[in-house]
């Protein structure tokens, strides 16, 4: 279906942004907080640069609200943050990081390329090329052969440096280093490599997610391996942008490799994005927190996508990029913050997140910048018409992955942890990282624009099935990693074929499975105990309108169970049961197995009905409980909490019969 269109150009002039901006403007550049705060924090590699390629590309496109020779002012002074030695300043010290160099370094590239629009004198451009030649010569990682390695986020960082040398120094030199890192970048996205010991693993796993750190360990060892939609979606930012600038300004041809790399990203995106108009932020691992930071909400804008799949052919991929673009402004408009600043909040959804309080509400200006240089340098992307996907699941097969996205809702299942390198992760990671989901039958649950449920470190918060063995052992059936026995299944039903990871070679397209009318995902995910003798397991039917859950466990009849347990987390301030009358109660005097379990959070409601427990008649016993999970840390409510609800688990206690030897809970979510 194809929808009215926002207007980038619109959204850029009616934002009260450009006063925030401006309220921290302090002489030679910007500090992270208006000035009448008295914090004189300020970030050149952040803040800064992001600041200055919007106000080039604001000053290009004759923004009304942006004051002519800002850019100039704030382009001189970042040229003085860089120093001989190529390390980059900042407000207490200074930094080696890639991703800082290369941010700053291509916010003075963009100046420099637009020198004469936002009037940068003469002599100020030899210094700012001055500046952008020692990051590229000298910087410790940046600089060649270091920057052309094709080590972590190649395409995104060192190669946007190398790129405004090839098309600003006038040296030829630079565009032999600037091809021979695109050409190793693109290759080590998809390969692995030993650069002189150290591992380098691909960027991209073989099912098109995301590996965070490819770089680590030496050859027999690998790195810390998680899926994070934060980098999946802000890579199109930096090489999908190169590809276009370059085209557009003739410094090299289409390239069959990397029309390749750009179609499978493409097409990879969908499974990265939500339609609430931030990030699939459902996995586990680092990527949970880090996307719930308000400025890498909204730095994953699919602008480039979005342009570069018309360039590419893809009609139908552009269309959906660009509707995503529309959802992710819609989003900012949303945000209670939005009339004071024109940004989200530092940390939306109420979370408290300490290892991102480093980051400031202004650090949003890259979200700013994003669609001032979009609509610049490709205009053309205000043009595409918007396509609102249909319902669709993206199964990513390598991590046992598959991401619903509906006009209804939105969730995932997560076969187990993406996590590869458990065994020496204590306790499947740091507990600020997020929690581990594998095998959760429900993960970060979203209707419309609203979240109705999210978990948060430990178990405790995951819906899941406790078993209490006779021996005083407790297994539970989620946060399962790589080293368990599982399998994961998907079917487009009713007539499709079952794909499991046998039916993909490395690096085919991305897995999307769009739903026509009366099609649903059927979802089989199964945990073997072979020492234990029993299986736990999950059967989800994925519907355009409604998801029906079958979880349960498999094991021995006999006395080996003592307690079977079906938990299901809930936020707890509107929930409420449904009795045999049709009445609703507040969930806490619910003593019985309900009609029906609701909640609302904003203006949605999820609902709970059809509710069928097996296992739990003949000679077992039931007990059902109502706990509230505490606000500590890590928890529902508390600090470090990727849930922001206060929440209480919903307990359906099992007390075996002997000849017991199957236990599953089935319902079906709908929402209103």
């Amino acid at each position: 279906m194809t929808t009215p269109r926002g207007s980038l150009r619109n959204f850029l002039e009616e934002s009260p942004f450009h006063e925030c901006l401006e309220s921290c403007w302090y002489g030679s550049y910007y500090l992270n907080f208006p000035v009448s705060s008295g914090n004189p924090a300020y970030d050149p590699g952040g803040v800064c640069a992001h600041a200055l390629y919007y106000l080039v590309y604001a000053e290009k496109l004759g923004l009304k609200q942006v004051r002519p020779g800002r850019a100039a002012q704030l382009a001189a002074w970042l040229a003085t943050q860089v120093r001989e030695d190529g390390y980059c300043l900042t407000d207490n010290g200074f930094t080696d990081h890639p991703a800082y160099a290369s941010t700053l370094g291509d916010a003075l590239g963009t100046s420099l390329c637009y020198a004469s629009e936002i009037g940068l004198p003469e002599e100020e451009r030899k210094q700012v090329l001055a500046a952008l030649t020692r990051l590229a010569e000298r910087h410790p990682r940046i600089r060649f052969p270091e920057g052309a390695q094709g080590k972590t986020q190649q395409l995104r960082f060192e190669l946007r440096i190398y790129y405004w040398m090839a098309l600003l120094s006038g040296d030829p030199v630079w565009k032999e280093r600037f091809k021979l890192a695109l050409d190793r970048g693109i290759y080590r996205y998809t390969h692995a490599a030993a650069v002189d010991g150290p591992l380098l693993q691909p960027s991209l796993n073989s099912d098109w997610t995301w590996n965070y750190v490819c770089g680590g360990g030496l050859t027999d060892r690998h790195a810390t391996n998680t899926h994070t939609p934060a980098y999946y979606c802000t890579e199109p930012n930096g090489f999908m942008f190169v590809y276009l600038h370059a085209l557009k300004h003739g410094v090299f041809e289409r390239r069959d490799d990397f029309d390749w790399l750009c179609r499978n990203y493409i097409a990879g995106l969908p499974r990265n994005l939500s339609r609430a108009g931030n990030l699939s932020s459902d996995l586990d691992g680092y990527g949970i927190h880090r996307a719930w930071y308000g400025p890498v909400l909204v730095e994953g804008i699919p602008l480039e996508a979005a342009a570069l799949a018309e360039v590419l052919g893809l009609p139908e991929l552009a269309g959906y990029c660009r509707w995503y673009v529309d959802r992710y402004m819609e989003f900012v408009k949303r945000r209670p913050t939005y009339a004071g600043s024109g940004l989200p909040e530092a940390q939306p959804y109420g979370h408290k997140i300490n290892i991102e309080a480093q980051f400031s509400q202004l650090a949003s200006a890259r979200f700013y910048g994003s669609i001032a240089r979009a609509l610049a340098e490709f205009g053309e992307v205000d043009a595409i018409a918007p396509v609102e996907p249909p319902a669709y699941g993206s199964f990513a097969w390598e991590a046992g992955w598959l991401r619903i996205s509906t006009p209804e809702y939105e969730t995932s299942f997560a076969g187990h942890t993406c996590l590869r390198n458990i065994p020496v992760v204590p306790c499947y990671g740091d507990p600020n990282l997020g929690t581990l989901i594998g095998g959760a039958p429900l993960a970060t649950l979203f209707s419309k624009n609203e979240l109705l449920y999210a978990a948060s470190f430990p178990a405790a918060s995951l819906w899941h099935i406790e078993l209490d063995d006779h021996n005083g052992r407790r297994f539970l059936s989620c946060s399962t990693s790589p080293e368990d026995d599982t399998s994961v299944t998907v079917r487009r039903s009713p007539d499709g074929a079952m794909l499991d990871s046998t039916a993909f070679d490395p690096y085919d397209a991305p897995c999307n499975l769009f739903l026509k009318d009366g099609e649903f995902l059927e979802l089989n995910w199964q945990r073997r105990d072979r020492a234990n003798r029993f299986d736990f397991y999950v059967h989800n039917r994925y519907h355009a309108d409604r998801i029906e859950l079958d979880f349960g466990l498999k094991g021995m009849a006999g006395h080996y169970c003592d307690r079977v347990t079906f938990v299901l987390p809930i936020p707890d301030e509107t929930a409420e049961f449904q009795d045999a009358s049709g009445e609703f109660h507040p969930l806490a005097e619910l003593s019985g197995l309900p009609e029906a379990i609701r909640w609302r959070c904003g203006n949605r409601t999820c609902l709970i009905d059809t509710l069928e427990l097996t296992g739990a008649s003949g000679g077992a016993k039931l007990a059902v409980a109502v706990r509230k999970l505490p606000a500590d840390p890590g928890m529902p409510g508390g600090v470090n909490s990727f849930s922001p609800y206060s929440t209480s688990q919903v307990r359906f206690e099992v007390t075996p019969a002997t000849d017991s030897r199957i236990w599953r809970l089935r319902c079906r979510l709908n929402f209103q």
